[in-house]
């Protein structure tokens, strides 16, 4: 389990943002946290929020801070992930945010158009998601690359079967959006695959 960053902590990294450019990320922030509230904590043990969390900082520390990266960032996996209705993402975001968060998402939500709550979810078949991903507005593949990279470092507790499928599917869809979008993800990337194969190696 990690420290728990604090709300504070975050947005103290986002000093400077215009107040209007913060407003959102704090409707974002408070959503994502709200969403993922009742979610099964993660492998390792941090509550679900800490995710998300953490990817936006990734993208923050790496100096992406517009405030559409950084709200897709803490909401790439409400839509994917829990029962947030539709409405609420158009109506409190940029159109083009609810568009990134469905691309994000491994599967197609369906909502009931009567009582506007999630009805059902197709699952994409895995070539189509990754294409759709690398054929995106920067931003997507940006949060795509934060969110791998942020698993590859927490998946210690997975079986080999699972954590060798997962590098599989790194090394095959990820890498090339991380060479297309930024190379510094394609670097990180690269090594904590290397890391992973050197401890499954060892034991």
């Amino acid at each position: 389990m990690t420290d728990e960053m604090s709300r504070e902590t975050f947005f103290e990294l986002l000093r400077g943002l215009p107040l209007s450019d913060r407003s959102q990320v704090q409707v974002a922030y408070w959503l994502a946290r709200n969403a993922h509230h009742d979610q099964t904590p993660r492998d390792n043990g941090d509550d679900y929020f800490e995710h998300p969390r953490q990817v936006a900082v990734i993208l923050i520390k790496r100096g992406y801070r517009d405030k559409n990266i950084v709200t897709l960032a803490l909401l790439h996996d409400v839509v994917e992930d829990t029962n947030t209705p539709l409405g609420v993402i158009v109506d409190l975001f940029p159109d083009v945010v609810w568009k990134w968060l469905y691309v994000l998402s491994k599967s197609a939500p369906f909502f009931d158009p009567i009582t506007g709550q999630l009805h059902d979810r197709t699952k994409k078949p895995v070539d189509k998601y990754y294409a759709a991903i690398s054929a995106e507005d920067p931003p997507v593949r940006l949060v795509k690359l934060a969110d791998r990279l942020h698993n590859l470092g927490t998946m210690s507790l997975w079986d080999q079967a699972r954590r060798d499928k997962y590098l599989a599917e790194t090394e095959q869809y990820i890498l090339p959006i991380a060479e297309q979008t930024d190379p510094w993800f394609a670097e990180e990337i690269g090594k904590a695959i290397a890391a992973a194969r050197r401890i499954a190696t060892a034991t």
